[in-house]
This record gives structure tokens, sequence and C-alpha cells, in this order.
């Protein structure tokens, strides 16, 4: 998941262990509100309890703990989540021993494509060597030394840092075998295999993205996708698959500009705990041989125990100290954090230090304390605070975020 990068300046780093719980002292200083959300922010519209053992807090730390250090004043920093974009020239098919016995058909849209065959469970007695392999163009057998430029057997491709299955085996064919239809047929095939195919060279690339990296359980994301190259989609299709297995269909529609949209509210039963969900997309291009592609790409959905209350508290000691108000819907140990802006010479805001702080807090509303020393800084007011995130350190999820949090004077 896209975070803001921060560099520290030498040796400026300030640590400060709480001993007390992390309570909202106002004192005399003043109470005071986020800002209204923007359209990107994740914010829960609804907490949920957990099921039973669906969210591990027993062995949780629950000593305060506050720190904060300045950082480079020109450094420009991005609080906006930036999905990622995943470009695939790949598919995959899911063979049996009969299937590769008969031969499976390839569309290839390029020359040069690399195609890996693993069988399902690495099961080693079913591994394929290259000489096993029989190449077949409209019938007609392929000599394996001018249509097989390389090849790769497990441990190969394991020295080479590749993580795959045992018992695979990876091709690369010649330049001479051209775009089109070509049949792959092992016939000493035994038991089940995965056949992945990459065109490294193909114009054809299917993008797909989601429309944010993260949501809180309940809510609905929006994924795209589009094939790039001279070819449109005939179909695509999807699946969402949860970390612990648990899959939901996923529906693309055709839009005007030849792109796909579709959309999905994750089964909330299946957040929480640690690991990314997954989005799967497959569909086939138009165009003789109509070639496949599939493309995965990652988001993380959160279990959402607690959110951001609303209310600040500002301490009227020097410097900057914030108690960020949490409504919390199980006890648990939370952190939170933000990047404090502060306004130069040049009458604009730039980032000025970030602070962190992490207690255990019961059910109900609690707050957790930004320290910020702004004495040595040269920036002044008036402050910003940005790139704000609650985490529950239970699994670590996201619970809430926001790219502008508070305008200070």
């Amino acid at each position: 998941m896209p975070i803001a990068k921060h560099r520290s300046l030498p040796l400026a780093v300030a640590l400060t262990l709480v001993a007390g719980a992390f309570a909202s002292t106002a004192g005399a200083g003043e109470t005071l509100r986020l800002l209204a959300r923007a359209p990107h922010d994740l914010v829960a519209a609804q907490l949920r309890a957990p099921k039973a053992a669906q969210l591990d807090t027993a062995n949780l730390d629950r000593t305060p703990v506050a720190l904060s250090w300045p950082i480079d004043s020109t450094q420009a920093l991005d609080a906006s989540p930036r999905a990622h974009v995943a470009e695939s020239r790949e598919y995959w098919i899911d063979a049996s021993e009969g299937d590769l016995q008969r031969g499976v058909p390839l569309a290839l849209s390029a020359p040069g494509a690399v195609v890996r065959l693993s069988p399902h469970g690495g099961d080693a007695g079913a591994a394929i060597a290259a000489a096993d392999v029989e190449l077949r163009v409209d019938g007609r057998r392929l000599d394996n030394a001018t249509a097989i430029r390389s090849a790769a057997d497990v441990d190969a491709l394991r020295a080479a840092g590749m993580d795959v299955p045992q018992g695979s085996t990876v091709l690369r064919l010649a330049d001479g075998v051209a775009a089109g239809t070509v049949d792959l047929a092992v016939p000493t095939a035994r038991g089940r295999y995965l056949v992945h195919v990459f065109e490294p060279n193909s114009p054809l690339v299917l993008a797909l993205a989601a429309e944010r990296d993260g949501i809180a359980g309940g809510d609905t994301l929006r994924f795209r996708a589009m094939l790039q190259g001279a070819v449109a989609l005939d179909r695509l299709g999807g699946l969402v698959s949860a970390p612990d297995g648990a899959t939901q269909p996923l529906d693309f529609v055709r839009q005007r500009d030849g792109s796909y949209v579709a959309s999905v509210t994750p089964d909330v039963a299946h957040a929480g705990g640690h690991g990314l969900w997954e989005v799967h997309a497959f569909g086939v291009a138009s165009g003789r041989p109509a070639v496949p592609r599939d493309a995965k790409t990652a988001f993380a959905v959160s279990l959402p125990v607690a959110r951001l209350d609303g209310s600040v508290s500002r301490d009227g000691g020097a410097g900057v100290v914030l108690g960020i108000g949490v409504e919390a819907r199980v006890a648990s140990r939370y952190g939170v954090s933000a990047v404090l802006y502060g306004t130069g010479e040049d009458g604009a805001l730039h980032p000025a230090a970030i602070a962190q702080a992490a207690a255990w807090l019961e059910a109900g509303h609690g707050s957790l304390e930004l320290h910020y020393d702004t004495a040595a800084s040269a920036l002044r007011a008036p402050w910003e605070l940005r790139d704000l995130r609650l985490v529950n350190q239970a699994d670590m999820s996201l619970q809430e975020r926001r790219e502008r949090a508070l305008a200070l004077r």
C-alpha cells in the first residue's frame, strides 16, 4: 500500500516513552474539530464488532509510547493514496493430464513467448522435461531444436531467484514461432498442471486498477480494466479473493470508452487479519487468434472497529500537542500518526515533523496524543496536520486516513 516517504534529518530524532495512560488533557488549550473528509479519505461509515477469534488482542503490549522527529522542509510529500495499476501480458490455463496429452492450444500475439508448466501441488514426480514437450502448428509438429530457444528446470529457476512450485519447467519459444495458435502437447503428462503464458513482446496489455488501495469493511470498491493494443476485449470476468480463501464473483460492465468497470462490496465476515485481498480479471481479446489476458492486483480491507471521532484537544503549552479523539468499538492497542506542516518565509506550507503515538484504549471514547517540538523549526503558524492515520495494532489494519486533517493557528 503506497505511503508517503519521509526523510529525517541526521541525529534529529526525539523519542518520548510515556509512562501514564494517554488521556484527553486539554488543560488551558482549546478544543478543535477535524476538517471535513475528502472523497478519497478512508473513513468507516459504521463500526463493527469482530467475531470470536477474528481479532487477537491478548498479547498486545499496553505500554503507551509517543515519538516525533523533524523532517526536511524542502521534501515534497504526497499523502494522496495511489492505487497500483497492474499491467499484464500473460494468462493462465488449468490443464488436466488428458488436456496436455491431446494438446492445449496457446493463442500467441507475438514471437518470443515464455511458457511455464507447473504440476498442481508441486508434485515432483509429475515434472515435465523440455524433451517431453511437443509443439504443433496446424497439426504439424515443430522441431524442438529450432522452436524452443531455451529451457530451465526448477533447480535453475530457483537458482535465478524465482519462487516456483516443485516440478516446474519454463520454455522460451524461439522468435521463429510466429503469432497464431500453437498446440502444446505432453504425452507423458500425469496429474493436473498450471500452464502460464507470458508474452514479453506483445502489444496486448490488460491494465487493471482498484479505485483506491484500501477500504473499510462494508464499503464498496470499484475496479477498472482496459485493454491496450490494437483490438478490444470480447468479454471480461473477474473474481475477488480474501486472504482466508473466500471468493466473490466480479461482474465487469463495458463503458463507452472501451474500458470495463466492476464494483464489489467485500464480505466483511472475511475482513481483518493479516494479508491483502486480491482481484483477478480474465478476458479474451477479439481477433484471430483470440488471445486471453489475466491481470491481478491487491487491495486492503480493514475490519472497522475504531475511527476518529472528529474531536481534537490542543494543549496550551510549548510546541504543538494534540489529543486526537478516537471512538473504539473494541478494546485494543491503537496507533495514530500524522505529518505537521508549517508556514515558511514564502508563505507556503512545508512539512515540519512527523509524530506517532500508540496506546491501549478501552471500548468507547478515548484519545491519543501527538507531540511536535516546533521550537527549533524555522517554520511557524499557521500549521496544518496532514496524512493523519489511525491503525489497529492487533492486525495493523488501517482504520482511518485523512489527507488534510486539521488547520491550526
